[in-house]
């Protein structure tokens, strides 16, 4: 017999918010649109609860989580009414989480320990911990995967903080018997992905990439952090699209740019790739993608939580390969989509360790 997936949040900003309202609306609807997957082995998206939330903005901390996903400086739009979900928002660690500049200004700061947030973790019952921090955010995501190893509770790094992707956590983690899923999570039909499809497509085809860059504007607080901590973002996506087109030597810049308020959670992608084709011609794509940023996020979040709990019921420890693969731009093994799709299926259907 099934059960629930229990699920805590580090971060209780937008992206939490859409991946809370989300849970709700799937709840509401027999066939929820946006999600790449009904049933994942025999979980539906009806079957994740989310148990626990941490944060460290004193305006969330300590109030129900239905109430805290709607608290400023949130802006994602309410889809759906969650009500009262009978989780109080505890307080974590801070660390790194908040870029100096916004600390007390942007950001009122309160602060919670590792301790509170295991103590949390076991006392919920959690089976996964999903890391919203924002970038930059290094130690605080440290923190909170070596809180998910002492709970006995599978890490899923969103963020583009160095976890999936560092040999020490994954060897901690699969001597644990734990999965661990990441970095980054490569959104439902976000910029990245869209990138990715587009340059694979032009190497498939026998097309020379010269250069190509993508630029992104939002008004997300998750854009207002990138303004001053925009380097590992900008990492993950460039490496991510590059992989795309093997062998070829070819410039990209790939970066969020500016915080642009009256945007809301919208983001704004603008993309341009040069390239040659047969007999040197040249060939110039221009691409520009308009999302709300956090509900593009929440419904992959729902597929990677499923399969990670997936895993979990089959006693799998260390990184996920294949999910990795399919559902974030930094994994630890790149693959095209079409590749990392083939992946994922067999890996949710027992044809496929990890």
């Amino acid at each position: 017999m099934k059960s629930s997936i229990r699920v805590a949040v580090a971060g209780v900003g937008n992206t939490a918010s859409a991946f809370v309202q989300g849970l709700k609306y799937c709840e509401m609807e027999q066939n929820p649109i946006g999600l790449a997957f009904q049933r994942i082995g025999p979980y539906e998206a009806k079957d994740i609860k989310v148990v626990a939330a941490f944060d460290v903005d004193s305006r969330k901390v300590g109030k129900d989580l239905g109430e805290a996903i709607f608290t400023p400086p949130n802006n994602a739009p309410r889809v759906v009414d969650v009500g009262k979900l009978g989780v109080v928002v505890k307080a974590g660690p801070l660390l790194d989480g908040v870029a100096e500049q916004l600390r007390n200004s942007f950001i009122l700061i309160v602060e919670g320990s590792i301790e509170d947030v295991v103590r949390e973790l076991e006392s919920t019952n959690a089976h996964v911990l999903v890391n919203y921090l924002p970038t930059g955010a290094q130690r605080a995501s440290e923190a909170y995967a070596e809180a998910a190893l002492r709970s006995r509770v599978a890490f899923v790094n969103a963020m583009p903080s160095v976890i999936a992707t560092s040999k020490v956590w994954q060897l901690r983690f699969e001597e644990a018997r734990l999965p661990l899923a990441g970095d980054d999570v490569q959104n439902q039909l976000g910029a990245t992905v869209l990138h990715k499809t587009l340059v694979r497509l032009l190497a498939l085809r026998g097309v020379r990439i010269e250069g190509t860059y993508q630029l992104n504007v939002g008004g997300t607080p998750d854009f207002l952090n990138l303004m001053y901590r925009k380097g590992q973002k900008e990492r993950t996506k460039t490496e991510a699209v590059k992989r795309m087109a093997e062998g070829e030597d070819f410039d990209a810049y790939i970066s969020p740019v500016a915080y642009i308020g009256f945007l809301g959670s919208r983001k704004i992608a603008h993309m341009l790739i040069e390239a040659r084709g047969f007999a040197n011609v040249p060939i110039r794509i221009r691409v520009d993608l308009e999302v709300y940023d956090p509900f593009n996020n929440a419904g992959i979040m729902i597929d990677i939580v499923r399969t990670v709990k997936l895993a979990m019921d089959r006693e799998i420890g260390g990184p996920l390969i294949s999910l990795s693969a399919w559902a974030f731009k930094n994994p630890p093994v790149h693959a095209p989509p079409e590749v990392a799709y083939q992946w994922l299926i067999e890996f949710i259907e027992g044809r496929r360790d990890r």
